[in-house]
């Protein structure tokens, strides 16, 4: 015998062996899976997701390929390797050979029995406990998509054979899959360690044709366990189990895990959006691309970071707003803009690597006992237990709460006057401010949504009781907080929904603004030059000579501060026009008594031209505006943004929001909602991205 502790046994294995000995802390593999920019891995997992076959074998299942089977449902099959039916048969074999599962359950192990496929009946029984509250208004019926991933999960760990079960009972939950029939399943009642028990012991309960199974068929149609198997076309009836299968079928991690991939799924995108909003924000607010410069967060050091502030770099690079000078931008833009890669950064990290968490238990085998045909001999341990979903998911719900606090901070200074540089308050975007009051509701729903987040993010793992008998006396409440960080992915949909709305009315905003400024430059030109260039003589008079101060009038103006009535002489643009000609003719001297040369005899001539004229040419402003036939077209085109604004409002058919129309903010928030939730998003964003070649813009 070999006294090298790796030299496990001569007949075990080689593939088995070096699977042990060449990288046997898995540090490596975990390392080489963060390989690569987080965009390139969103790319992936959505080109994954649109595949329309899942070959399972029991180690490559990824995030994205049980988010499509969870989802797509009916548009993608599952094919199982038959490379691994030899594995699964074996350790099957073992187990009907050796009788060894006579024994009781955890906490009551010290029961025999000589009848081991009663025993595993029984277990299925008991573990039925699940409340379904049928016929009531509240449902406690877990959601078909995690089923249908907890399914797909449990049979690829099965495929590994090490947990003694026949290959047929994992055909048909392919069949099953591919049917789009899926079993009913309690939402709560899982502890997540000895695995979930409750809710996989409905799915057993229909492959069992069991009386109380019920499953749900492709048109949405409630099936008995005869009906299920029927549809499916499997004609060997149901299983009676042997030795073992029942506890192969239950205690496992599937449901937590296959529920947190399809977070994990969502939850990726939507911090790529996050980092895609942020930039768009800072066109809008006409911020300081600077905060982007790839030296400063090189010298932070952390790779979330870097990546999104180059993703910003890219955009804002790229952007028609960053090009023009603003001449009322602040000196320094606040936190929730200039700090947004440092607040976004940690939070791509985290959900990256509870994404490889996640990815490398969806591949486990994580039942018990766990049957060694090599080496002749069932290992005992706890496999079923699933803190590596409880700790990914609390930690997944941290960082969402994160990205939802963030976007809120933004939308707060977008919709504020006080904040947005020049933006009208709650975005109004109506002639009569006084009767349309905007995005004020949204900011009460924003609030709301974020407290919510800001309440979830609190861990669930902490809050673990001893179970059955004490022997399940730590445990990992994994589909718990898989359950509530799909709550706090929700949450942030509709936080992203309302905040993408938002950002498109800042931009029509800003279409208009300029156009609004481009008319009152012109107006007031021309007004300018009938009646201050020249006197009744036709000579050229003084006061021709405040054009120039006039135009950085306009120019320093907010427009939305006195648009809505631009003559009003308790409006800053007519105050300040009057000043200019005012300190001209301070300025003018002897020149002032006589009344060809006066400039103050002017501004009373001067501010009538402007009343007469200037409201009708803002109007016939707006109405070109509205009829899409502005004066200047909108910048955002010309901005590598341009893909989510134009699906917001040209694929989704929203449009800027006034008081003046009935439609209500609500109604466009839940249209970008919708296409969230249908993954449409998905192409506008990536193709904001297309042009990035994955590195920050060099230093210059």
């Amino acid at each position: 015998m070999s006294s090298d502790p790796m030299d496990i046994s001569h007949s075990y294995d080689d593939e088995k062996l070096d699977f042990c000995v060449s990288d046997p802390l898995n540090w490596v593999m975990a390392a080489d899976s963060l390989k690569g920019s987080h965009l390139d891995e969103v790319k992936r997992m959505v080109n994954e997701f649109r595949k329309p076959l899942v070959k399972l074998g029991g180690e490559t299942l990824t995030i994205g390929q049980v988010t499509a089977i969870a989802t797509r449902q009916a548009e993608v099959k599952v094919e199982l390797s038959e490379e691994a039916r030899g594995g699964v048969k074996a350790s099957c074999d073992w187990v009907m050979d050796n009788n060894s599962m006579t024994v009781g359950f955890g906490g009551s192990s010290h029961r025999r029995t000589s009848r081991g496929g009663a025993l595993q009946a029984e277990l299925i029984r008991f573990l039925n406990v699940g409340i379904f509250g049928n016929d009531t208004e509240s449902s406690h019926t877990l959601p078909k998509s995690a089923t249908r991933a907890a399914m797909l999960v449990r049979v690829n760990t099965l495929l590994q054979g090490y947990s003694g079960i026949r290959f047929e009972i994992l055909e048909t939950l392919s069949k099953f899959l591919n049917h789009n029939i899926t079993p009913c399943v309690p939402l709560r009642g899982t502890i997540t360690a000895s695995g979930d028990l409750v809710p996989l012991s409905y799915i057993a309960g229909l492959l069992t044709g069991r009386p109380n199974s019920k499953a749900i068929g492709p048109n949405g149609d409630s099936l008995d366990a005869t009906q299920a198997f029927k549809l499916a076309g499997i004609e060997t009836g149901f299983f009676e189990l042997q030795p073992k299968e029942g506890l192969a079928l239950v205690n496992g991690t599937a449901v937590g895990s296959g529920l947190a991939s399809t977070v994990l799924f969502e939850a990726n995108i939507l911090v790529l959006l996050a980092e895609v909003i942020s930039a768009i924000f800072t066109e809008v607010m006409l911020g300081k691309p600077e905060f982007t410069d790839h030296l400063l967060h090189k010298l932070k050091h952390h790779p979330g970071q870097i990546e999104a502030a180059a993703i910003m770099e890219h955009i804002l690079d790229g952007s028609s707003y960053m090009k023009e000078p603003n001449l009322v931008k602040p000196l320094k833009d606040k936190y929730a803009l200039r700090t947004s890669p440092q607040w976004l950064g940690p939070q791509i990290e985290v959900i990256r690597q509870a994404t490889k968490m996640i990815e490398r238990e969806i591949n486990s085998v994580n039942d018990n006992p766990l049957i060694d045909v090599n080496r002749n001999k069932a290992i005992h341990g706890g496999n079923f237990q699933g803190t590596p979903i409880g700790v990914s998911m609390d930690n997944t719900r941290l960082a969402v709460a994160a990205i939802g606090k963030l976007m809120f901070a933004q939308f707060s200074e977008l919709v504020n006057d006080y904040c947005n540089n020049g933006l009208p308050s709650n975005l109004t975007g109506g002639r009569d401010p006084s009767l349309d009051y905007g995005y004020k509701g949204a900011e009460i729903a924003m609030a709301s949504y974020c407290s919510e987040l800001q309440y979830l993010a609190n861990p669930v793992t902490t809050h673990v009781q001893s179970a059955e008998l004490h022997n399940q006396d730590v445990n990992s409440l994994g589909l718990i907080s898989s359950r509530k960080t799909a709550e706090a992915v929700d949450v942030l949909k509709l936080m992203s929904s309302t905040f993408l709305v938002a950002l498109c009315q800042a931009i029509d905003l800003r279409h208009l603004e300029e156009n609004f400024r481009n008319t009152v430059k012109i107006t007031i030109c021309q007004i300018a030059k009938r009646v201050l260039t020249s006197d009744t003589s036709e000579e050229l008079h003084p006061s021709r000579f405040s054009e120039k101060d006039l135009i950085k009038v306009i120019d320093r103006e907010y427009i939305f501060a006195y648009i809505d009535d631009p003559c009003s002489a308790t409006y800053p643009l007519m105050q300040n026009l009057r000043k200019v000609l005012v300190e001209h003719a301070l300025a003018n001297n002897g020149k002032e008594t006589n009344p060809s040369s006066s400039i103050f005899h002017k501004i009373a001539a001067f501010e009538e031209e402007i009343n007469t004229v200037l409201p009708r040419e803002v109007e016939a402003a707006r109405i070109e505006w509205e009829s899409g036939n502005a004066a200047i077209p909108n910048r955002i085109r010309e901005c590598r943004s341009y893909p989510l604004y134009k699906f917001v409002r040209e694929e989704l058919g929203t449009s800027l929001l006034t008081g003046e129309k009935i439609q209500s903010p609500g109604e466009d928030f839940d249209k970008v909602f919708t296409a969230i939730c249908q993954g449409k998003l998905i192409d506008p964003l990536l193709d904001c991205l297309k042009e990035w070649n994955g590195a920050p813009l060099p230093l210059r």
